[in-house]
């Protein structure tokens, strides 16, 4: 069982996604499936009308280069993809510009990502734009979502061999765990790790009954449990992913409303701004 219907969303405005970023993107696609679409956008600067302004600064033909820009940056991130998904095995990959009002990017993503079984999304920079797509992915699509730093560090070795889950019993992480089954029943090793003295309902013994589960599918799972009294879960999370050399973090995001902005769990929002390895994200 593997991804089929995938959504690679890479950036082109202001900056495009580094080449680097377009190839990892890529490998990671064909380590999770076989069908993949990626997208990016040719974004639209919708200008006031201000006559005096505009004679003045002629900020009409400003925003018209910007845009030409953003359309020249898609149009080579999507044709790098196809290269990189191409020499990596992954047949046929499709793509897609979209056109869309700079504010009212990620919305439109949004609505697209909800017909595909999982979104990739490269972040390189804090500001980039990408956790901010990434987060409303995660609240807003109903699918899953892998976030990954792109850089010099390997992602995708060889493919998906060692996967970590977190687990606290709670909903999002249940969900995720549901979602990330293709991937678990396909992964060398699978280690759950729980993070005993952070939450109450979190207990010595507390996530053997997911083993249980897993093994009713085929999955071998290990168990760890490591003490989280005064550290920060993220770094918990990401400390053990790296000492058992994981290729893939698997956790549920936690967050709640409030005015439509969501309010993100410690965890999440820190494995969404810095992803030390590719992390798979359900809600």
């Amino acid at each position: 069982m593997v991804f089929t219907d995938m959504l690679a969303c890479l950036d082109s405005y202001p900056d495009a996604s580094s080449l680097t970023a377009v190839d990892q993107c890529a490998r990671l696609a064909v380590a999770l499936g076989e069908g993949v679409c990626a997208v990016a956008t040719h974004v639209r600067i919708p200008l006031k009308s201000n006559l005096i302004a505009n004679l003045l600064l002629d900020l009409s033909d400003v925003a018209r280069k910007e845009e030409e820009r953003s359309l020249h940056n898609a149009q080579n991130v999507l044709e790098r993809f196809v290269k990189s998904a191409s020499v990596a095995g992954l047949a046929a990959p499709a793509t897609m510009i979209i056109r869309a009002d700079l504010q009212d990017t990620s919305e439109q993503i949004v609505r697209i990502a909800r017909t595909r079984s999982l979104c990739l999304i490269p972040q390189e920079r804090f500001d980039d734009g990408q956790a901010s797509l990434a987060e409303a992915l995660i609240f807003g699509s109903g699918r899953p979502v892998v976030v990954f730093a792109a850089g010099d560090q390997a992602v995708v070795k060889g493919g998906l061999d060692t996967v970590v889950v977190a687990w606290d019993g709670g909903r999002a992480a249940a969900r995720t765990v549901a979602d990330a089954m293709p991937i678990l029943s396909r992964a060398g090793s699978v280690r759950i790790v729980s993070v005993l003295n952070d939450k109450p309902s979190v207990s010595a013994g507390s996530a053997a009954d997911l083993v249980r589960h897993l093994a009713l599918s085929g999955i071998s799972a290990v168990l760890d449990e490591i003490d989280g009294q005064g550290q920060q879960i993220g770094e918990c999370l990401t400390r053990r992913a790296q000492d058992c050399g994981a290729d893939l973090l698997v956790m549920g995001a936690f967050g709640h409303s409030r005015a439509r902005e969501f309010i993100l769990g410690g965890a999440t929002q820190s494995l969404l701004r810095a992803p030390i390895v590719p992390v798979f994200m359900s809600h």
